[in-house]
């Protein structure tokens, strides 16, 4: 009962947004557009329903934007119907190609003939039982309203799922670009378009892969230009019906998939232990071979309660990562007497682990005072630890590492649940409840859905210092923390600057770590109102300003005061700005 009352509430909440709240009769027309693409939208054919062909093609004649060509390459359909139906079509419309394949080839040898037919600068990739939504390719060419060297090559869309059942859909929303979380699982689908360009750049589309020849397309696209872009509005509607391939043919799909995720880490020269299944169908996640570590520093900065427990949540974590040589760093009340517990380190790991304690006036340390810890530790990896957090994967360490190795990786974050086994932190999510809150929406991995990502490797805005793995490379290229901070609020510089700097952050649902404390206590300095930290966010607005107030790895359709990836709803506006002024921000 409580599943199906949490699926109407969905239903009838994403219903409200996208009948009163989504802009989806916005104008973007302009008297002329400097740059009128021809687009050539290309659809693949076989054995497809009447009606279905009918909403497909007409979908295309009805757009606002009208420079455009369609390109339908029957895939030598067993059935005369489809073709004589596209046949005149084409007849009463010169914008409409019909072309026969002598014979059957699959989806990928379809779309690549119909790809030589093509004429347009831009091609739209649409599926023969698909629907554009009718400002689909205005809202395209709109954004190509830049010059030729900034131009985007590759642009996806957010689209519709729709039921069988009329009436019945769901929407699907997406983050601005994510390579990690493509590589967990293709959540571009539809709507795509691509420059002719960057197709002949390419090498064209590729057969053999079957059933995940887009996940392999997009993979493969992304190796070729960093000229891509998300766009947050809905123009794609997907039919979800029981011949969907993707439902009826699963192992080829998922092999598909797995052999472009080995394709592409090979292209990076990273190698491979295996690929194992994510937390959902058709998801992946891939395990690397480590480079050589000589030593990995953990610093813990608030280790009252551990030192109260006799070192206990630190030897648990030292028991848990045998195969790693760490230097634990307490940073703690100057008049504490750490001599036993450094002698019960020496007696227990010997030369594994070593201990240094550094004497603070109290555990909540300045940005000051953290450069000159971590500048007397010797790790070539850091990992900033809240001993209220306790790992639950064994193999936590191992995921950090993997991610922090990876080119173009700046810093990493494990996931945390409640005792519950509820998430309640997987990143810092810029914007939300006026300022910055937490990521976690409370539910467990049986809960979760693809589309909303919690359970996925992604890439992320902000990290907390709770949980914050960072390379001693990427640390030194940023000189360390800011040090205008106080006590707050440096995590989130420091994120925007290897942000800045053109690296990712990740978050990954494969390390996990689980904590006895509320989010409230844990994350208190992104609570509404929080007072203690007055000038560090100040500091913070002052240096990052509107950069704060939008992530690019959420959806402008979710919501931010209230449960992630949820849509807003119509009191979003008003409780927003509440929280704006809870926080004293305009």
């Amino acid at each position: 009962m409580r599943i199906l009352f949490k699926k109407v509430f969905y239903l009838l909440r994403q219903y409200q947004y996208f009948f009163f709240l989504y802009p989806k009769g916005k104008n973007f027309r302009k008297t002329e557009y400097s740059y009128k693409p021809l687009i050539s939208v290309i659809v693949p054919v076989y054995n497809t329903k009447i009606d279905h062909l009918n909403e497909m093609v007409r979908s295309v004649e009805t757009q606002n934007y009208d420079h455009w060509e369609l390109i339908l390459l029957d895939d030598a359909s067993p059935k005369n119907e489809p073709g004589e139906f596209l046949k005149q079509k084409a007849a009463v419309n010169s914008k409409i190609r019909y072309f026969r394949a002598e014979k059957n080839g699959g989806i990928s040898i379809a779309t690549s003939k119909a790809l030589e037919y093509a004429k347009g600068e831009y091609i739209a990739f649409l599926d023969h039982d698909d629907q554009l939504m009718e400002n689909a390719l205005e809202v395209i060419v709109d954004s190509l309203q830049e010059e030729e060297s900034k131009r985007p090559e590759f642009l996806y869309s957010d689209e519709i799922y729709q039921s069988k059942t009329p009436g019945v859909f769901s929407l699907s929303t997406k983050p601005d670009f994510s390579i990690e979380k493509l590589i967990s699982h293709n959540y571009i689908c539809h709507l795509v378009v691509v420059s002719k360009s960057l197709i002949q750049k390419m090498g064209g589309y590729r057969e053999g892969y079957d059933g995940s020849q887009d996940h392999e397309f997009a993979l493969r696209a992304c190796r070729h230009t960093s000229r891509i872009r998300r766009l947050p509005f809905y123009l794609y509607k997907w039919r979800l019906h029981q011949e969907s391939f993707s439902r009826t043919k699963a192992e080829i799909c998922e092999n598909s998939s797995k052999k472009a995720i080995r394709e592409f880490y090979a292209d990076r020269s990273e190698e491979l232990k295996e690929i194992v299944s994510g937390h959902y169908p058709f998801t992946y996640h891939p395990v690397r071979k480590l480079e050589q570590v000589s030593l990995i520093s953990i610093l813990v900065f608030d280790p009252e309660n551990i030192l109260e427990n006799d070192c206990k949540q630190i030897l648990d974590l030292v028991y848990d990562t045998p195969d790693f040589k760490l230097e634990i760093v307490l940073c703690a009340d100057q008049e504490r007497d750490f001599a036993k517990i450094q002698n019960e380190f020496r007696t227990r790991f010997t030369d594994r682990v070593t201990l240094q304690v550094f004497a603070t006036k109290d555990s909540n340390v300045s940005a000051k005072e953290i450069n000159s810890i971590v500048a007397e530790t010797k790790g070539s990896y850091l990992f900033f630890w809240n001993p209220l957090f306790q790992p639950s994967a064994k193999e936590w360490l191992y995921e950090l590492l993997q991610h922090a190795q990876s080119k173009g990786v700046g810093a990493v974050t494990p996931i945390a649940l409640n005792r519950k086994g509820e998430l309640m932190y997987s990143s810092l999510l810029l914007g939300k409840k006026g300022f910055i809150g937490v990521a976690g929406n409370g539910i467990k991995p049986a809960e979760a859905k693809i589309w909303s990502g919690e359970f996925l490797e992604k890439n992320v805005s902000a990290i907390s210092k709770n949980l914050f793995f960072i390379s001693r490379e990427t640390w030194n290229s940023l000189d360390g923390v800011e040090e205008s901070y106080q006590r707050n609020y440096w995590d989130v510089d420091l994120c925007m600057r290897i942000l800045r700097k053109g690296d990712r952050i990740v978050s990954n649902p494969f390390a996990r770590f689980t904590s006895s404390q509320t989010p409230k206590k844990s994350f208190q300095e992104f609570k509404p109102g929080y007072q203690a930290g007055q000038e560090d966010r100040k500091r913070l607005v002052q240096e990052w300003g509107k950069s704060l107030e939008e992530d690019r790895f959420y959806s402008p359709h979710s919501d931010l005061v209230g449960c992630d990836m949820q849509p807003k709803n119509l009191l979003h506006p008003l409780l927003y700005a509440f929280y704006r002024w809870r926080w004293n921000l305009k």
